[in-house]
């Protein structure tokens, strides 16, 4: 209970919701598969795991360590492996799925939200994005370009956070961009 004022008082109810779909992209697979799966599995959700196509084989292995761990009940977490397109879609449009967890591309996130609005079920999305780099006049330009090139290279630019946006100060733009 939370004391909201002398005469009122709220109450936040942390209840599990079920079934919850966790579709995780190929990049960062076990760090942005488990941003999704750890809070799930804690609230007391059971969990069904999608992983990129693409995603290398040591996330799927990691998965069943983690499933096969005894203070995990039997078939609270499991893991399913096919395209998007098939078993992505299908995850998204079962009834029995309460809460889809989603990271990926943009339009592919639209999709899913739609999809998961025709039934009010949950969503939670990590989309790409457009993260922008600012450099004032008073940066150290070497550190500053070191920084640029880093943001948007990285993962060779296919990461959510890429600084795909530089916005330079004008009096050291020519210099920056030189």
């Amino acid at each position: 209970a939370l004391t909201l004022g002398a005469d009122a008082h709220g109450v936040v109810l942390r209840e599990p919701l079920g079934v919850v779909a966790v579709i995780t992209p190929w990049n960062w697979p076990l760090t942005l598969l488990m941003r999704a799966l750890a809070p799930a599995l804690a609230a007391g959700n059971v969990c069904v795991v999608k992983p990129a196509s693409l995603t290398p084989a040591v996330t799927v292995e990691a998965l069943a360590l983690l499933a096969a761990d005894t203070d995990l009940p039997r078939g609270v977490l499991t893991c399913v492996l096919g395209p998007g397109g098939l078993i992505g879609n299908a995850l998204v449009a079962h009834s029995g799925v309460a809460m889809v967890a989603f990271t990926g591309e943009s339009g592919t996130g639209i999709g899913v939200m739609r999809q998961a609005a025709q039934d009010l079920r949950k969503v939670s999305l990590e989309l790409g994005g457009k993260s922008p780099n600012i450099v004032f006049a008073d940066a150290r330009l070497d550190k500053a370009l070191d920084g640029a090139l880093n943001a948007i290279f990285t993962t060779t630019g296919q990461i959510c956070t890429a600084g795909s946006r530089l916005l330079v100060e004008a009096p050291i733009y020519q210099e920056f961009v030189d």
